[in-house]
């Protein structure tokens, strides 16, 4: 007989209590005979991609995508050249707009300017290159009597030192450096060609571009952010570097027109383009007028020469360049160094051309755009104090 408030189950036979929910997990029932499963190891946290392993994964794709670029530089060039072009020359764009110049008429006036610019430009170094190249012959002469010179005084001090003037320095091979300089150059205008083709269609789509970007990614997204910082600070950097380049190579030409100096043309356009390599773009600028007027007029008017560039651009970098450029672009002079060596690597000339860009594209649109690679673009940052972790609360220590 059953007591009030119990019921019985049918299965077991046992007494329920009444309170109990009789849709409840069944009773579990171990077998004696069948031993025990062991536990399943616990995982780490993250699994494979945590700790040196995340470090060694994302150091290979940088190895792989670096010699991938270094691999398409020759397509990638004319690309880079033509986007750090546009964003140069946006600050005009954005100047004619906000005194209500229509959009087609500004399209219209910055093309018909990067037309008679590009055209002047290579006729420009198309002429300088063949003058040069027909007077090589006479630099040559000059070079033997140079040679023989040294070399003379340099046995008459009890010097031999035919290997290293016969191999490193002879006459023959300094000239077929400078031929075969000059015929890569006539080569390359087959890329110029291109990079303007392609700073055209760059320009058609410059008011397209932002409204496809802050749809994509939103007004309050970091990397749209990002994009916004890169995009301020190197046409900020292209614009005003461009004009401080401008007005030094105008300079340095009259100065090389006054001293007499071969190619005054070629030597100021060459001078205007290296100086956006940083550290030593000003050296190689000098070099080629210094040994064209050493082969001309002699050694002492090619160090009035030298010493004149260098007091002028002593005045520039150190003078006016601060004032006009501001505080900078924030890198530090051994990311500066070390961004030239990687990316010259990678793209060749091109690529110390527009070291500087391109450190500042990676620091901002990636390293900038993830919480996972700040600390790169920390590194990279000059005049930027790291803020220590705050310690985590708890109890105190006893």
């Amino acid at each position: 007989m059953t007591k009030t408030g119990e019921t019985t189950d049918p299965t077991s036979g046992g007494v329920a209590a009444a309170g109990e929910n009789a849709s409840g997990p069944p009773p579990v029932h171990s077998d004696p005979a069948t031993p025990a499963a062991d536990p399943a190891p616990a995982r780490p946290e993250g699994g494979l991609f945590q700790g040196p392993m995340k470090l060694l994964i994302g150091l290979a794709c940088v190895v792989i995508i670096l010699f991938g670029m270094r691999y398409a530089a020759g397509v990638l060039n004319p690309v880079l050249l033509a986007l750090f072009i546009v964003m140069g020359i946006s600050p005009m764009i954005r100047w004619l707009r906000a005194r209500r110049v229509p959009g087609w008429a500004t399209l219209l006036v910055m093309l018909i300017l990067v037309v008679a610019v590009g055209l002047l430009f290579v006729t420009v170094l198309a002429v300088s290159l063949r003058q040069f190249q027909d007077k090589i012959p006479f630099y040559t002469d000059r070079l033997d009597d140079m040679y023989s010179s040294v070399d003379g005084w340099l046995s008459a001090h009890g010097i031999d030192a035919g290997d290293l003037l016969g191999g490193l320095l002879s006459p023959d091979r300094l000239a077929g450096l400078a031929k075969g300089a000059v015929t890569g150059l006539f080569g390359a205008f087959g890329d110029i060609l291109l990079m303007f083709l392609v700073v055209i269609f760059m320009i058609a789509e410059i008011f397209q571009f932002p409204a496809k970007l802050e749809a994509r990614y939103g007004a309050g997204s970091r990397f749209r952010e990002a994009a916004g910082v890169f995009g301020r600070e190197t046409r900020s950097y292209l614009f005003m570097k461009t004009w401080l380049a401008a007005i030094a190579a105008v300079i340095n030409t009259a100065v090389f027109y006054a001293l007499g100096v071969d190619f005054p043309l070629l030597w100021g356009m060459l001078f205007f383009l290296l100086s956006y390599i940083p550290n030593i773009g000003f050296i190689l600028s000098v070099v080629p007028p210094f040994v064209v007027t050493l082969l001309e007029q002699g050694l002492t008017r090619a160090v009035i020469v030298v010493a004149v560039l260098v007091a002028l651009n002593f005045v520039v970098d150190s003078l006016i360049s601060p004032r006009v450029m501001g505080r900078g672009l924030g890198l530090t002079p051994l990311a500066v160094l070390l961004s030239l060596i990687l990316w010259a690597w990678v793209f060749g000339p091109v690529g110390a051309l527009i070291s500087v860009p391109l450190t500042i594209m990676v620091k901002r649109l990636f390293f900038e755009s993830f919480e996972s690679t700040q600390f790169l673009s920390d590194a990279l940052s000059s005049g930027h104090v790291l803020k220590p972790r705050r310690a985590r609360s708890g109890p105190a220590d006893g």
